[in-house]
């Protein structure tokens, strides 16, 4: 996994419009072929899940190069391909459910066919699924591939909220307090590493002293974690599920080794 200097790195600012939109409002621009912006939408949409389906691969026992190839070829072919978008229903469960039943298949019809082939509708546009924001996880070595691929999705739910905050953050005047959150808390949570001491931040930043850096940590980590809530509830449609959904999403950072 790739340590960027930092969480947000550079991603989020290259032009992403439909960062804030909900997962099923994504799915269902994307899925309306032809219409304005849905090229667009199908775009945005492989890049939130794309880590995922590539770490799902890899953890199946892929090479890096095939698993950018099946990767590339099965949101081609199947997401785009084979409408799979046309499917998706909020009341049938989780979209990510959904993809990880197509994905499972599609190994099985590769493996079967013993291909490596690309497949491009729109013309033959080949989306470029590799980036700035492509964070990928550590996991344990004995982790399953379907626990892979939700870890990855998690991971990368985060990244998006965690981008959200440094932009905030940043345009509001809040860029040293972003700095101890990343330090104190978002580094430590998505990459591993160990937390910063308050004393180091305290001479870093010119603080008057470790309370005033653990209250800076605190105004951001309430901002993400509102964030956060905001971001699991577009991508549930029972308002129920939420609970749940953080849960898992909590307990697949803590399992991370």
């Amino acid at each position: 996994m790739t340590h960027d200097s930092t969480i947000a790195g550079t991603a989020g600012r290259g032009g992403d419009s439909g960062a804030s939109q909900t997962n099923w409002s994504l799915i269902y621009q994307a899925a309306q072929t032809g219409s304005p912006g849905s090229v667009e939408a199908w775009e945005q949409l492989a890049r939130r899940y794309w880590p995922a389906i590539y770490a799902y691969i890899r953890k199946s026992g892929r090479g890096v190069d095939v698993a950018a190839d099946l990767t590339q070829g099965f949101v081609c072919e199947v997401m785009m391909g084979r409408h799979l978008l046309e499917s998706a229903d909020p009341e049938r469960g989780r979209f990510r459910t959904l993809l990880l039943t197509a994905l499972k298949n599609y190994l099985v019809e590769q493996h079967r066919r013993a291909t490596r082939r690309k497949r491009a509708p729109y013309g033959k546009r080949v989306l470029e699924l590799d980036g700035p924001d492509s964070v990928m996880v550590q996991v344990p070595t004995d982790a399953t591939p379907d626990y892979v691929f939700s870890a990855q999705w998690g991971a990368t739910l985060v990244k998006r909220v965690l981008e959200q905050v440094r932009a905030e953050c940043e345009k509001e005047g809040l860029t040293a307090h972003w700095t101890v959150f990343e330090l104190r808390v978002a580094r430590p949570m998505l990459l591993g590493d160990e937390p910063v001491p308050y004393a180091d931040l305290v001479d870093r930043l010119s603080l008057k002293d470790a309370a005033q850096a653990a209250n800076m940590m605190i105004t951001v980590k309430r901002r993400f974690a509102r964030a956060l809530l905001a971001e699991v509830q577009e991508t549930v449609a029972n308002p129920t599920d939420v609970e749940d959904e953080l849960h898992a999403l909590v307990r697949d950072l803590e399992k991370r080794a």
